[in-house]
């Protein structure tokens, strides 16, 4: 039986484990207080203010007037939001589904055993090492219909009959925006599921190889169900960069042809700089920022119940 004193002791112990619970608790609350503040500074205020705005009508001289929800309501009546609106979710998904995929072949391929792997780990993080602007004016010059290597490559091979531009045409600048963007961001996925592939026990392949499964079974019961809380954290990040995307696109067309690459990164840039719409362009800012803000919570409450899912395997 247990004892009158070490019943009467746990009650006590309890209190005592909730004080120092609570104790450390305002300790690091005291500890993250600077950061928390330059946050507050840094974030939550000018969003803040971007909303304020995004409800009145101001002007450069500094006049503030409310306006309640016009400016929503001249946003969704004009055609030229829901085109580039409509853009954004292209471009979004065609750089979420090539940066994904092309950065987990390339996890897949620098996972094997082979001479030179060492430099081929190591090359995969130029692509994520060079600033947006850059990798822009890299493909405007790599698609360049008169000096471009790319359209010099195809005619030699004879596989166009000669130079195009594809930056000239509506879907190809498109394409090409996309490949440019998804081109610097595989390298980033890339490193991450790689590093997700070297956390799989060495046994488990083996293990599968014994049992006669070959390498697509090897993949799609083993890999990719180990990989699943990786694949999410990394969709999350690259549907964020494909929607915020500006620079690339900037570099390569500055929208153009016409406003086949307007996406509503450069809608808000016209807005704010060029028509100097504050109002307006703070609404944008409001849509974009809060169609970012519930894609990350869904893909959020997928990164959980896919770890759920896992622990319930193991």
């Amino acid at each position: 039986m247990t004892s009158t004193a070490e019943t009467t002791s746990r009650p006590a112990t309890r209190r005592r484990s909730s004080v120092r619970a609570q104790a450390d608790a305002r300790f690091g609350l005291l500890l993250a207080t600077p950061a928390l503040i330059l946050v507050l500074g840094l974030v939550a205020w000018p969003a803040l203010r971007t909303a304020v705005y995004s409800l009145q009508r101001v002007t450069l001289a500094g006049e503030e007037s409310w306006t309640g929800l016009d400016n929503f309501r001249a946003l969704f009546t004009d055609e030229r939001f829901i085109h580039s609106l409509t853009t954004t979710v292209l471009y979004s998904v065609g750089f979420l589904l090539v940066s994904t995929l092309l950065g987990l072949g390339f996890a897949l391929l620098l996972n094997e055993k082979f001479h030179g792997q060492w430099l081929a780990r190591s090359l995969l993080i130029v692509p994520w090492a060079c600033p947006w602007v850059m990798v822009g004016m890299i493909w405007k010059w790599f698609v360049d219909g008169e000096v471009g290597a790319l359209n010099a490559a195809l005619y030699q091979f004879g596989l166009i009959d000669s130079y195009a531009a594809p930056l000239s045409d509506s879907t190809g600048a498109l394409v090409v925006a996309v490949l440019a963007g998804a081109w610097r961001q595989a390298s980033f996925t890339g490193l991450l599921i790689l590093a997700g592939l070297q956390t799989i026990p060495k046994e488990l392949p083996q293990a599968a190889m014994v049992d006669g499964a070959n390498v697509w079974q090897r993949f799609r019961h083993l890999t990719l169900p180990w990989l699943r809380p990786v694949i999410v954290v990394v969709v999350i990040i690259n549907t964020i960069f494909g929607f915020m995307q500006f620079d690339t696109i900037w570099a390569l067309t500055q929208g153009g042809p016409g406003e086949a690459t307007s996406v509503l990164s450069i809608y808000l840039y016209e807005q704010l700089f060029v028509y100097t719409n504050i109002g307006l362009g703070s609404a944008t800012a409001v849509v974009l920022g809060g169609i970012a803000l519930v894609l990350g919570f869904v893909f959020v409450k997928l990164l959980y119940r896919s770890n759920a899912i896992t622990e319930g395997v193991e």
